[in-house]
Parts: structure tokens; C-alpha cells; sequence
């Protein structure tokens, strides 16, 4: 079984961003809080918590079976879905995959590249949180 990524201690968070930017770096080669895959947003102001919205990697992932284009998404061993991003093509669908997400947001698409973007459970958002929000647990349940 693989591990998955878990937003373990969201009370932690204090919207520093560095998960964001430890993602677009390693996953897409550039700085980015749109070409990331996880997103931070501030749930009611200055004074109030964050939210984590991320991928958390289904066993069944149902946005691999929405996607209408034939292996552009695929189940990754261990929960979540890797893109295949010379298959997938934004502009030959009408965006299935976020439909079926259950996480709000957990899915995007990149309109520069005309991609999908998406968590692919590597942990690289881990190592940059230096508030522990962030923890890879080996994958249990759906979820």
C-alpha cells in the first residue's frame, strides 16, 4: 500500500504558502500559485483559520473514470490519480474530472497548458511545512 497526503494539524496553518510554492517547483519547474496543486485560503479573514485544499488521494478515485479521454487520468497505486499530461487535453472535455471530485477545488485546470492539475501524493509539499500541517500516512481506508 502507498502513502497518501493528509492535512493532519490544519490549526497549524498560518498561510505562509510554502506548501503552494514546494509544489509548482517540483512538480512544474516554476513558482506558481495557480500551477500548484494545493491551495491555501484564509476562512474568514485575517483573524481566523486556513484551508487546505488539496487532493486526498481516494482509493477510488471517480475523477479517472469521468475523464471522457481514455488514460489522460489513471488510478495511482495507493490511492489518488497520476495526469497524464500528453493525453490530457482541457479543451476536448467538459471538465468531468472536477465534477467528480468530492474535494471543491481539489482539481483545476491550468488554462496556459490546458491541463489538469492535480495532487499526485509525492510529499514534496511536506518537507516545506515547517508547522507539521502537512503529513504522508500510509494510505488506510477510502479516503
Amino acid at each position: 500500500m502507498g502513502k497518501r497526503l493528509r492535512v493532519k494539524n490544519l490549526d497549524r496553518c498560518i498561510g505562509c504558502l510554502e506548501c503552494v510554492y514546494a509544489c509548482s517547483r517540483t512538480n512544474e519547474k516554476l513558482l506558481s500559485n495557480y500551477r500548484s496543486a494545493i491551495a491555501v485560503k484564509a476562512s474568514g479573514g485575517i483573524e481566523r483559520n486556513y484551508v487546505v485544499v488539496v487532493c486526498r488521494g481516494c482509493r477510488s478515485p471517480p475523477c479517472a473514470p469521468a475523464c471522457p479521454i481514455p488514460g489522460a487520468i489513471k488510478p495511482r497505486e495507493g490511492g489518488g490519480v497520476i495526469v497524464d499530461r500528453e493525453i490530457c487535453d482541457a479543451t476536448k472535455c467538459n471538465q468531468e474530472c472536477i465534477e467528480a471530485c468530492p474535494i471543491p477545488g481539489a482539481i483545476h485546470i491550468d488554462v496556459d497548458i490546458n491541463k489538469a492539475i492535480v495532487c499526485r501524493q509525492c510529499g514534496a509539499c511536506v518537507q516545506y511545512c515547517s508547522t507539521g500541517v502537512l503529513v504522508m500516512e500510509e494510505a488506510t481506508g477510502e479516503w
